[in-house]
């Protein structure tokens, strides 16, 4: 029996077409085994499916060649080659009631582009983002803009045929094609793709629009955006263009997925930062849309999570850190062990270990 106090943990959520069993998401990471290793990934997201996640998120996945990570763990699904391994994913994940979810995404700008010959590719020619690569991005044609909304729609298409529940269309963390469009100090273009708000809102609504039709109702679609960037004022503020990205697609995507960027703001340590941080900038959310809300930030108890599902904050909580620390946490919540739960403490070490692009660490779960 459920302790009465974490009850609404455990209520089913609707999203679009689909209905997570409960509450808890495990929001993507990259756990170290890419492509490259398929059955550690396998084993990885089947083992949160089993400790009681309700959806289970794939780590970042390539939509395309011209996304270029290459040396750090993520996944493609870049052509139908590439479906048969993420189908075995979602048996697994399913096996254990759980819904799997992908993030789709082009890095844009972050992009390494030393593996595959194509260009980083970026709104407006640029240094890349990524202190280690000396080259610059190429400025995104038309040409380019169809390509990447093809790969993207193919992507999609894709990730419904291997069987997913919900795929995301991925704008946050300073590391998504999409959000370098709408962030103005990227953004430099002075055709309908850049200036105004409008325009720089274009394209992700295109791509959000070719993902919604693709899935056909077959599949939910998810908006990862970062409504709040950390790092200055010529940025998205969830006081500005943060909230008015939210607002003109309020009722568009079947669930939205709202955080801070970037990627080190999003996982700040326990020494900067209380549990459940992001309330602070998320959640204005639930008040302009209809649709499910989850978020993150850092949290490590069931009576924090409780505490913003019913103020009405989230309807989702979604972690990456504490399903690393505890695969099994929901169902210790669950079957009334929440003092054998091994709480993650915020060290980030297995932050640290991703960025460097080996299998993820934890000091609470070596």
């Amino acid at each position: 029996m459920v302790d009465r106090r974490y009850r609404v943990l455990f209520e089913p959520v609707r999203i679009g077409p689909v209905t997570a069993p409960n509450r808890f998401s495990v929001a993507p990471y990259a756990n170290g085994n890419s492509y490259l290793q398929p059955n550690g990934a396998i084993g990885n997201r089947a083992m949160r499916a089993e400790g009681g996640w309700g959806i289970v998120g794939m780590q970042l996945t390539e939509i395309d060649p011209t996304s270029d990570l290459s040396g750090l763990p993520y996944e493609r699904l870049w052509d139908d080659g590439d479906v048969k391994v993420h189908a075995r994913s979602v048996e697994k994940i399913h096996e254990h009631g759980a819904l799997a979810s992908i993030e789709l995404g082009h890095t844009g700008l972050r992009s390494r582009g030393i593996e595959n010959g194509y260009p980083i590719l970026g709104p407006s020619s640029m240094p890349s983002l990524k202190p280690e690569m000396p080259y610059s991005a190429k400025a995104m044609d038309k040409s380019d803009i169809r390509c990447l909304r093809q790969s993207h729609r193919a992507a999609v298409g894709r990730a419904k045929k291997a069987g997913y529940d919900i795929a995301y269309v991925y704008a946050a963390h300073d590391a998504s094609i999409l959000w370098h469009f709408l962030q103005p100090c990227y953004n430099l273009r002075t055709d309908e793709y850049g200036g105004s708000f409008e325009n720089r809102l274009r394209l992700l609504r295109e791509v959000l629009e070719d993902a919604l039709e693709e899935a056909a109702g077959d599949m939910a679609i998810a908006l990862r955006l970062a409504v709040h960037e950390a790092t200055g004022p010529r940025r998205i503020q969830f006081d500005g263009e943060g909230r008015d990205v939210v607002e003109a697609l309020a009722e568009l995507p079947d669930l939205w997925d709202v955080n801070v960027s970037g990627w080190s703001a999003d996982s700040s340590t326990s020494r900067y930062e209380r549990e459940g941080f992001q309330e602070d900038v998320t959640s204005f959310v639930k008040q302009v849309t209809q649709r499910p809300v989850l978020g993150v930030g850092r949290f490590t108890s069931p009576d924090a999570m409780v505490s913003q599902i019913r103020r009405g904050v989230l309807d989702i909580i979604g972690s990456a850190r504490a399903s690393i620390a505890d695969p099994f946490l929901p169902a210790k919540i669950r079957e009334g062990r929440v003092d054998d739960i091994r709480e993650c403490i915020g060290c980030n070490v297995c932050v640290s270990v991703e960025v460097s692009g080996i299998h993820v660490r934890c000091t609470q779960n070596p």
